[in-house]
């Protein structure tokens, strides 16, 4: 296996990780959408740098998922399914992980959103670092 792939496939553990502890806390009544919204956008983030990463495209050290889905882009990677909202969270590891107040969140962007892009992402980016189909997509 070649070191990208390597590092690729830690990078993917790892947003396994961060989805598994998303989906554990959405579980917990008293959790907050902070809390998800938080290890969900890290597992979006985590994936989107280990498809970068496997293709050996450089990236920013940056929390913009926006940022990171234009650089999958431009290398000509197809983006996830239905991606066009992932952006969404990228105030979880910016803002709202300081702040109080989940500033102009919509309600409507439930904890069910949260886990649904990461998991969308996930089964994306292990589908094009093994080049296997997506499981669920």
């Amino acid at each position: 296996m070649n070191e990208s792939k390597h590092q690729a496939l830690n990078l993917l553990r790892k947003a396994e990780e961060d989805l598994s502890f998303a989906t554990s806390l959405s579980k917990d009544s008293g959790t907050t959408r902070r809390g998800v919204g938080f290890h969900a956008q890290q597992a979006v983030e985590k994936a989107l740098k280990a498809v970068l990463m496997y293709h050996e495209i450089q990236y920013p050290f940056t929390h913009d998922i926006k940022a990171l889905m234009k650089l999958v882009k431009k290398a000509k990677v197809p983006l996830p399914p239905n991606s066009h909202d992932f952006s969404r969270l990228t105030p979880f590891a910016t803002v709202l992980r300081y702040e109080d107040e989940e500033w102009g969140l919509s309600e409507r962007f439930s904890l069910d959103d949260m886990l649904g892009y990461a998991e969308v992402t996930l089964a994306w980016a292990k589908s094009t670092i093994n080049g296997d189909e997506p499981e669920g997509v």
